[in-house]
């Protein structure tokens, strides 16, 4: 039983406290899904996707010496097919992140939506592919609402996994915000929108109206709620994340800026900058809203694992790596992607499980 039991033990364990069943799916609350959280090796309370939640179990199980890819294929083989199976279950869309916020995408999938009621109408936030508004909308009216309550869609960045679907949502009647460098790619449908991202088959953008270009430091207000604009270039021209303060949390909506234990934004295509990336990042740690510094609490980005708690340290890490990465480039190595589980354990960073 060994690694298998012990991964399965946190779940579950997360399932009892949460009053989720995990021997079938889980009800659908008018809140919604409540979420597994699973704990890091170094006890930071998470909402992973699978790859995620396979990496850590690799990373607690691993020992000393061991190598990440050869030691790891067991436990990655065997958690997949248990997932498969469906011995074991992690989220499940749609799921609440706290009062008024909730997650929705596809459960076999890393890619993230956010819906957020303001108390006077909904905000959608990275409403993703044209060919996912069908589930989008399902999700939308599990949660309560209908889709026809949605008066905004905030966008992080340009990409067409975020964007592609916003002429469906202006035609239905919402409002479109943008950072203001990639408004122009998605009015246009240009190039930088899929080109480089896509295979051929995903590749088409209708262009779309932008209703209102943000700016750096812009303050947003969408019904009973306030959001900060914070401009972060480098991995498109007009990436943007957004502070919300909210049911007494710090939270960050990153797009693809910052993601979960150092995972940064994709830049394998011609039109990234790292260095304007790193000063993007190090805009993020330390932050501060009218000179009060901001530590955030709750990481919601465009992919992969939600960090319940702590959500500065993946900023942090995401900081260390990419500056890791710069370093590497600049002495003439080709590197553009570091996994950040894989990058610790070759830093020969251990952890301690909690007592």
């Amino acid at each position: 039983m060994g690694n298998t039991r012990r991964a399965l033990e946190v779940v579950l364990a997360a399932a009892v406290v949460l009053g989720t069943s995990l021997s079938g799916v889980s009800q659908v609350r008018g809140t919604g899904n409540a979420p597994v959280i699973v704990e890091t090796p170094w006890g930071q309370r998470t909402v992973p996707d699978l790859e995620t939640y396979i990496e850590m179990q690799v990373y607690t199980h691993l020992k000393p010496g061991d190598n990440w890819w050869l030691a790891g294929e067991p436990i990655r083989q065997r958690l997949r097919e248990e997932y498969k199976s469906g011995q074991l279950k992690l989220r499940h869309f749609p799921w609440q992140v706290t009062d008024g916020i909730y997650v929705l995408g596809r459960d076999n999938d890393e890619q993230q939506i956010y819906l957020v009621d303001s108390g006077k109408g909904l905000l959608l936030i990275d409403p993703s592919y044209d060919s996912w508004q069908d589930t989008i909308i399902q999700e939308i009216r599990q949660l309560g609402y209908d889709p026809s309550q949605v008066r905004w869609v905030l966008v992080t960045h340009c990409h067409v996994d975020h964007a592609q679907s916003l002429h469906l949502w202006r035609a239905r009647g919402a409002k479109i915000l943008i950072g203001d460098g990639d408004a122009h790619p998605v009015e246009s449908g240009n190039q930088l929108v899929a080109a480089y991202l896509m295979p051929e088959g995903e590749r088409e953008f209708l262009p779309c109206a932008i209703d209102q270009h943000i700016y750096d430091g812009d303050v947003l207000h969408f019904g009973n709620l306030t959001f900060y604009a914070i401009a972060t270039p480098g991995h498109t021209p007009g990436s943007t994340c957004f502070y919300l303060n909210h049911a007494s949390k710090h939270i960050l909506f990153s797009g693809d800026i910052a993601l979960h234990a150092g995972r940064h934004a994709w830049m394998g295509n011609p039109y990234v900058d790292w260095d304007q990336y790193l000063r993007s990042l190090q805009k993020l740690e330390p932050y501060a809203v009218n000179g009060q510094e901001v530590r955030f609490d709750i990481l919601l980005p465009g992919h992969g694992t939600v960090d319940m708690d702590d959500a500065s340290r993946s900023v942090d890490k995401t900081i260390k790596i990419v500056s890791n990465v710069i370093a590497r480039r600049k002495s003439g190595e080709n590197l553009d992607w570091a996994e950040p589980y894989v990058w610790n354990w070759t830093q020969g960073i251990q952890y301690r499980e909690k007592k």
